[in-house]
C-alpha cells in the first residue's frame, strides 16, 4: 500500500455552520491533516477552488439556498476546478432515496450521513485518499486524454492485486472502448460478469454490442439490466440514445423522464429531454424540462445560450406569452455582450413577435440576427440552426439556406438532434455526411447499422425518378399541412408517407419527413403516425 504524507494534504471544508466547520477541522487535525481552509457558502467554495487546488473537499449537501452539494460537484467538474485526483465527500443528514441516488449518480468519493463519529470521518477520508493514491497514474492519464496511457496504468494496478483492481478494470475497459479496441473491452466485461453480478460490467457489454453495430441486441441487453437494476441510472440514458437512433423519440423521452423521476439532479439528462420534446413538437414537455435547466444554470458557469432559446421557442409555442416576455428581458440582460447571445435574443424576439401577429417586428428582429450572423466569424451551430428555422417559419427560405450553408464542415460535428433539424432545412447535408454519421455510432441517429442508401441514379433510373417525385410530393404536402392543418391534408400526408416507406424505407428524406409529420401533428393536437408499408400488390392510394 502507498504511504500518504498527511502533512501535505490540503482540505477545503464547506458548511454553513461555523461550529461544524471547526469540529471537522479538529477531527482532521487528529489524524495528521493540518492544512484546512473554510467556506461558508457555494460562492466561496467555487472561488477558493478557482484560486487553489485541494486534495479533499468536504461539502455539506445543504450548503446554501443557491446550490446543494450535488450541483456544486457538477459545477466543479464542468468548470474543471476539481481534478480527478482530488477527493469530494458530501456530508449530509439527508436519507431519502432520491437524494442518495442523485448524489451517487455524480460519483462523489463518499457520502457521509450525519451523525457520524470522528472514527467514521477519519476512516472514510483515509480510504478515499488511498484509492486516489493507488489510481494516481490512471487519473493523470485520464486528465490528459491519454487513453493508451490509461490502459497501461490500469494494468499496473490490476497486476498489483490491490482491492482497487476492480476499479482499474472498469476504467481500462472504458478506455479500450474509446480506442475502439472492442474485443479487449468485451473480454474484461465478460470476465467480470462471470465472477460477480456487477451492473457496470453488464452495461459495458451492451456498449460493446452497440459499438459492433448490433443496436437491437444492445438495447435488449440494456433492457434486461434496467428491469433487474432499476436504480442503475446510466442504463436509462443508454436506452434513450438507442431508441433515438432507431427514430423512436417518444420512447427515448420516456426513459429520460423515468430517470429524472429517480434522480432529478442531472442537467444533461433534462437538457436531452428538452431537446427531443422540442423537436417532436411537445411544447409543454419541452418547456417544463428547459425551464428547470435554465433556472438551475442561470447563475453558474454552466449556462448555455441555446438553452434559453429552446425554452423561449416552446414557451411561445404553448402560448405562455407573459413568461416569454420576462424570459426575453432576462436574455437581453444576460447576453448583451455576447455575439451569439445577441443573435439568440433576436431569434427569440422574432418568434414572440410572429406569434403575436406583429410580422413587421418579427422580420426586423430576423434582419438584425442575420446581419449579426453575417458579420460574426463563427456562430454556435445550435443558434445557427434556430436562426435558419425561424427564417423557414416566417417564409424566408433563401435566408435559411444561407445560414445553413455557413455551417460548412461543422455539420458532421452536430449532435443527432441538431442534424435532424438541419436535415429538414437542407436534406442534402444529411446525405452528404452519411458516411461520417455512420462512423460515429454514439451520435448517429439512423436506426440501421449502416447509413441508409441514397437513391442510386445509375442502376435504376426509372425507380429513382419515381421515388424522387414521391419525395417532392411529400415535401409539398407537409409544407401545406404545416401552413394549414386539417384532417384531409393530414390523411393525404399519411398516405404519401406509407407510399414513401414502401418505396424507400431507409431513405433519409423519408425518415425526416416522418419526423416532421409527427411534429406538425402533435403541435396541432393530432396523433403521431407509425411507419407503415403497403402489402404486396396493394395499390398506392395517392396515385403518385
Amino acid at each position: 500500500m502507498p504511504k500518504l504524507d498527511l502533512a501535505q494534504i490540503r482540505v477545503l471544508i464547506a458548511d454553513q455552520q461555523s461550529a461544524v466547520r471547526t469540529w471537522l477541522r479538529t477531527q482532521l487535525a487528529l489524524i495528521g491533516i493540518q492544512q484546512a481552509s473554510m467556506a461558508a457558502n457555494a460562492t466561496d467554495l467555487l472561488r477558493q477552488c478557482r484560486n487553489g487546488s485541494f486534495d479533499v473537499v468536504l461539502c455539506d449537501h445543504h450548503l446554501d439556498n443557491q446550490k446543494d452539494g450535488v450541483e456544486l460537484l457538477e459545477d466543479l467538474r464542468y468548470q474543471s476546478l476539481l481534478p480527478l485526483s482530488s477527493v469530494f465527500l458530501i456530508v449530509t443528514g439527508e436519507r431519502t432515496y432520491k437524494r442518495v441516488i442523485s448524489a451517487v449518480e455524480f460519483a462523489p468519493d463518499d457520502y457521509l450521513i450525519k451523525p457520524f463519529s470522528a472514527n467514521d470521518l477519519s476512516h472514510r477520508v483515509m480510504a478515499a485518499l488511498l484509492k486516489k493514491q493507488i489510481l494516481k497514474e490512471v487519473f493523470a492519464c485520464l486528465a490528459e486524454h491519454d487513453y493508451p496511457g490509461v490502459v497501461a496504468a490500469c494494468d499496473k494496478v490490476i497486476q498489483s492485486k490491490t482491492h482497487h483492481a476492480l476499479d482499474a478494470q472498469r476504467i481500462k475497459a472504458e478506455a479500450l472502448l474509446t480506442l475502439d479496441r472492442i474485443d479487449e473491452a468485451a473480454e474484461i466485461y465478460g470476465s467480470v460478469s462471470k465472477q460477480r453480478a456487477i451492473p457496470w460490467a453488464r452495461m459495458g457489454y451492451a456498449m460493446v454490442l452497440k459499438k459492433r453495430g448490433l443496436l437491437d441486441e444492445a438495447a435488449e441487453e440494456a433492457s434486461k439490466l434496467n428491469l433487474e437494476c432499476p436504480e442503475y441510472l446510466s442504463v436509462y440514458d443508454f436506452l434513450a440514445q438507442a431508441h433515438e437512433q432507431r427514430g423512436d423519440l417518444d420512447t427515448a423521452m420516456d426513459y429520460l423522464e423515468r430517470a429524472d423521476g429517480i434522480s432529478p439532479a442531472n442537467l444533461e439528462r433534462l437538457r436531452h429531454l428538452g431537446k427531443l420534446a422540442s423537436e417532436t413538437g411537445d411544447q409543454s414537455r419541452a418547456a417544463t424540462a428547459m425551464r428547470k435547466v435554465v433556472d438551475r444554470t442561470q447563475k453558474s458557469g454552466r449556462t448555455k445560450i441555446d438553452d434559453h432559446l429552446t425554452l423561449m421557442k416552446n414557451l411561445v409555442g404553448e402560448g405562455s406569452r407573459k413568461e416569454a416576455d420576462e424570459r426575453l428581458k432576462t436574455m437581453r440582460n444576460s447576453f448583451a455582450d455576447d455575439p451569439d447571445g445577441l443573435i439568440a435574443t433576436d431569434v427569440a424576439e422574432a418568434r414572440l413577435k410572429q406569434a403575436s401577429g406583429d410580422h413587421v417586428a418579427a422580420n426586423e428582429a430576423i434582419d438584425r440576427a442575420l446581419n449579426s450572423h453575417t458579420s460574426a466569424p463563427a456562430v454556435a451551430p445550435a443558434i445557427a440552426v434556430d436562426l435558419a428555422e425561424v427564417c423557414i417559419e416566417t417564409g424566408r427560405s433563401d435566408d435559411a439556406l444561407k445560414v445553413a450553408e455557413k455551417l460548412g464542415d461543422a455539420v458532421h460535428r452536430l449532435d443527432a438532434s441538431l442534424r435532424r433539424r438541419l436535415g429538414r432545412i437542407r436534406p442534402e447535408d444529411l446525405a452528404r455526411d452519411a458516411p461520417t454519421l455512420a462512423a460515429e455510432p454514439a451520435l448517429a441517429e439512423a436506426p440501421a447499422t449502416a447509413p441508409p442508401p441514397a437513391i442510386d441514379e445509375d442502376t435504376d433510373t426509372a425507380s429513382a425518378e419515381e421515388v424522387r417525385q414521391l419525395l417532392n410530393a411529400l415535401a409539398d404536402a407537409l409544407a401545406a399541412l404545416d401552413a394549414n392543418w386539417n384532417t384531409e391534408h393530414a390523411a393525404h400526408c399519411r398516405e404519401l408517407l406509407i407510399d414513401a416507406f414502401s418505396a424507400a424505407p431507409r431513405e433519409r428524406e423519408v425518415i425526416q419527413a416522418h419526423i416532421r409529420y409527427d411534429r406538425i401533428a402533435v403541435r396541432n393536437g393530432g396523433e403521431r403516425h407509425k411507419p407503415t408499408t403497403r402489402k404486396a400488390g396493394e395499390n398506392s392510394a395517392t396515385g403518385v
